[in-house]
């Protein structure tokens, strides 16, 4: 079978999930392409994997990575949006005629579910936000009468955008959703889905690689991994959009100052083309690009990230408390922050607050207030006997033959 696989390429959520199912393709005999575009498409080329480079989609930021609604409609716009849109649908069609795929396995990309739908090919979709959102008005900054008519004007639009998308998302045969089962469920808030699309909806638990092999004893991986002193290890693992994520670098780091004389403090900076040998810097270890993420995480005792989807999945898979500073004014990434708080495997931080007095002592209150560490591995063990990746793969080949 010919498997056209297509994440988005905002951030490296997403293909970073779609891999592991991949691989898992590959392995069984069947062959992959990916097609994806910033983030993704340099972690694509990164690690060598089969790629076509699609138009690019994003959102605009400020310079304190608030994500800047009012620049990215002036800069796209609703035509200009519109026209990027069918650019990347008409490139998704070239590409999939050339690659003549048997199935076509999207995660949160409407214009390959299109592609797909024109060219009669089954389709599988993969989403964790089914409906999605704005703001409502922008967190940090007071109003002029022009800023209101403006969000005013833009909501009120956008519960027609948010209607075609779930329209889109609704033409794919099946959806998967890589999340726990309730109650544990992380993205509930931002899904949503309407009962006319309940029959095509299969939660498969989370996409993660192996996790339902027994971690290695923890002080024993620490060692393995070049960390010699027992002290408590604090894992910041920084993900996102470039932008967001140089931010929160500089922000953790700077937080972080001095604190090594009572943790051990570990910092991703999530850029797949960095450098991946450490450095140090206030007593931390730095690494532009960590390739066996899966072991500090499974080592750890604290994770310090976003509040991106698949960063916390992975998180509460090894059973660890978190620390979340969603992305500012970004509806998802607040939607699962809250959802994992009210589990209270979690703790939510807004950017803005986050300094080296308010993260010492959020720390410090995790990690002394045993139920955060008891209730994620309660949630870890719940979730143990899922198998995303061979449930995903299972799916898209029956979708390929028809069954």
């Amino acid at each position: 079978m010919r498997v056209y696989v297509a994440p988005c390429g905002i951030g490296l959520g997403h293909i970073t999930r779609a891999v592991p199912i991949a691989n898992e393709l590959a392995r069984r005999g069947n062959v992959t392409v990916f097609s994806t575009y910033l983030d993704g498409l340099d972690y694509a080329k990164r690690n060598h994997l089969p790629t076509y480079e699609a138009v690019p989609i994003s959102f605009k930021v400020t310079s304190d990575g608030t994500i800047d609604f009012k620049m990215t409609a002036a800069t796209s716009g609703f035509s200009l949006g519109i026209r990027t849109f069918l650019r990347q649908l008409v490139l998704e069609l070239k590409y999939m005629k050339a690659f003549r795929p048997d199935v076509v396995f999207a995660d949160s990309r409407a214009s390959s579910l299109l592609a797909a739908r024109l060219m009669r090919k089954p389709v599988v979709l993969m989403l964790n936000q089914f409906r999605v959102e704005i703001i409502k008005r922008p967190s940090t900054r007071k109003l002029t009468l022009l800023d209101r008519i403006f969000f005013l004007i833009a909501n009120i639009g956008w519960l027609f955008i948010r209607t075609a998308i779930e329209i889109v998302w609704g033409r794919s045969q099946i959806i998967l959703i890589p999340d726990l089962p309730s109650p544990y469920t992380i993205c509930l808030g931002n899904l949503a889905i309407p009962r006319r699309y309940s029959g095509k909806v299969k939660l498969i638990g989370p996409v993660v690689e192996n996790h339902y092999q027994p971690i290695t004893d923890q002080g024993h991986l620490k060692q393995q991994l070049g960390i010699r002193s027992k002290k408590p290890l604090i894992y910041a693992a920084v993900s996102g959009p470039r932008v967001e994520r140089m931010i929160l670098v500089k922000t953790v780091l700077d937080s972080l100052k001095g604190i090594s004389r009572k943790y051990n403090v570990v910092v991703s900076c999530g850029n797949p083309n960095g450098r991946r040998k450490p450095y140090a810097i206030h007593g931390i270890t730095v690494y532009d690009w960590i390739e066996n993420q899966d072991d500090f995480l499974k080592a750890s005792d604290l994770v310090i990230s976003r509040a991106g989807h698949g960063t916390i999945m992975k998180s509460m898979v090894y059973g660890k408390p978190m620390i979340l500073i969603p992305i500012p004014d970004h509806t998802e990434q607040y939607g699962n922050a809250r959802r994992a708080t009210s589990l209270h495997v979690a703790e939510m931080m807004d950017q803005h607050k986050v300094n080296k007095q308010t993260l010492e002592e959020e720390i410090q209150w995790i990690l002394e207030n045993s139920e955060y560490y008891q209730n994620a591995v309660e949630i870890r063990e719940r979730g143990r006997s899922s198998n995303a990746v061979n449930l995903a793969c299972d799916t898209i080949l029956n979708m390929a033959t028809g069954h």
